[in-house]
């Protein structure tokens, strides 16, 4: 009975996972929460190849489906904050989002490219527009599936 219970809180908090957690999909580590997710507007419809909605731990998120200038499809979908860091300058050139710079994200542990930071190109305390990070939906898994994954041992 002890075994049960120890093995039932260990599948609750893995590693300091909480319910909700997205990480990152190579390393493990903790990127964002669903509180976090947000479902972004005012994508560059020229740049869209389309979007859907994708049920993202227990959260239908917005995903859009862009391309870069180098012809790199990626599937992506927004949060508010994400533990990443970012990698060069901000750039506004081939943004998705009209009226926003982007700066490039990788993952803290494993530095795998996860998406971009956008910010407004103008911040001024009266816009409406907020910074938010854009991240690749294949580089990310649920920590709670993830825990599922978990093999116990047979004793």
């Amino acid at each position: 009975m002890w075994l049960f219970v120890i093995l039932s809180l260990f599948a609750i908090n893995v590693d300091g996972r909480h319910t909700g957690e997205l990480v990152c999909r190579n390393c493990g580590k903790s990127i964002t929460r669903q509180s976090e997710l947000i479902n972004v507007t005012g994508v560059d419809e020229g740049q869209l190849q389309y979007q859907y909605d994708f049920d993202l731990v227990g959260k239908k998120t917005k995903v859009h489906v862009l391309t870069n200038p180098e012809g790199y499809k990626f599937h992506v979908f927004g949060a508010k904050t994400a533990h990443l860091h970012f990698h060069g300058s901000p750039q506004s050139a081939a943004t998705w989002y009209p009226g926003y710079k982007w700066t490039i994200c990788l993952c803290q542990s494993c530095s795998r490219h996860m998406g971009w930071y956008f910010e407004p190109e103008k911040p001024s305390d009266t816009s409406e527009k907020k910074s938010f990070v854009g991240l690749i939906l294949e580089n990310v898994i649920s920590g709670d599936y993830v825990d599922t994954l978990t093999k116990v041992p047979d004793f």
